[in-house]
């Protein structure tokens, strides 16, 4: 019988409850107290705490209870348990932290508070997404525009972080606001690196007149699989030998020898990939389960 996707794991209890920590950490140390709006729903409770005196996860509590609830409404209650928990305990964290231990500024820098404000923030929502759940705010009105509209989730992403980012230079100055925009970047490239992993990978094409000797030497001296795929040079009309093989980083040096010792002429292609899935890597039944996370 297959496992339920939906099943409870101590690891996922971990990542939600740790990622909500690092989130609201971010907040409290880095990004609230230089007046850096992060874009979508962090980004408004942060402009409302300074301008109306709003507690910020009080805001983001009732602000992503609202649009879950539209989210039900609208496409049907299936908001995972996952999604509601992160969201409950990342508002607790932040009012704890704000008012109960006074938590002070880990910087005054902006720029420092940018930086490591997005970094954690990253690794946060991405281990919130590694247990299925979701980080709320703008990803959930994002589903629901693409649902009833069909609107790209990107283009939903993208103009509410235009519309925060006006809103905080209006409230906070041009530069705070750039500086929020960086947040966001730094953000979404911790989500990648937390969600894929580093790219530590590369995929190389290798073109050469000696492919079946380069072939066997990858897979008897690197252990790698080889595809080898028939090709003719458009220039000179002749068919071509042309491989396709992954490797991790460390194993280039490695490659490139082989290749050199068989065909100093070849044309090799190298390029990196964020994710490889198969055999000598990643086990895809590992990574199937996080698919969910599309259909939420």
């Amino acid at each position: 019988m297959a496992k339920s996707s939906d099943a409870v794991r101590p690891l996922d209890i971990f990542y939600i409850v740790f990622g909500a920590f690092l989130l609201a950490f971010s907040l409290v140390a880095f990004t609230v107290p230089n007046k850096i709006a992060p874009g979508g729903l962090t980004g408004i409770a942060t402009i409302l705490y300074f301008t109306l005196k709003l507690p910020v996860g009080m805001t983001m509590l009732l602000g992503n209870v609202f649009l879950i609830g539209l989210q039900a409404y609208t496409i049907g209650s299936k908001t995972a348990w996952k999604t509601l928990s992160s969201i409950i305990i990342t508002s607790i964290l932040i009012e704890v932290m704000m008012n109960v231990f006074k938590c002070p500024p880990m910087t005054t820098n902006p720029i420092l508070g940018c930086l490591y404000g997005g970094i954690l923030s990253g690794i946060g929502i991405g281990l919130t997404f590694k247990a299925g759940g979701t980080s709320g705010g703008m990803d959930v009105v994002s589903q629901i525009l693409h649902y009833r509209y069909r609107i790209p989730i990107g283009d939903v992403t993208l103009v509410s972080n235009v519309i925060v980012t006006l809103l905080a230079g209006y409230s906070f100055g041009a530069e705070l606001a750039l500086f929020g925009l960086i947040t966001v970047f730094f953000t979404s490239k911790v989500i990648d690196a937390v969600l894929e992993g580093m790219s530590v990978f590369r995929t190389v094409f290798i073109i050469s007149k000696q492919s079946d000797e380069i072939a066997w030497a990858i897979i008897e001296e690197l252990r790698r699989g080889v595809t080898s795929l028939d090709a003719i040079g458009v220039y000179s009309g002749k068919p071509v030998g042309v491989l396709l093989t992954a490797v991790r980083r460390g194993e280039l040096p490695v490659l490139r020898r082989l290749i050199s010792e068989f065909d100093p002429k070849a044309f090799v292609i190298v390029g990196d990939a964020r994710q490889i899935i198969g055999a000598g890597f990643t086990k895809i039944e590992d990574e199937v389960r996080f698919d969910k996370i599309e259909n939420n």
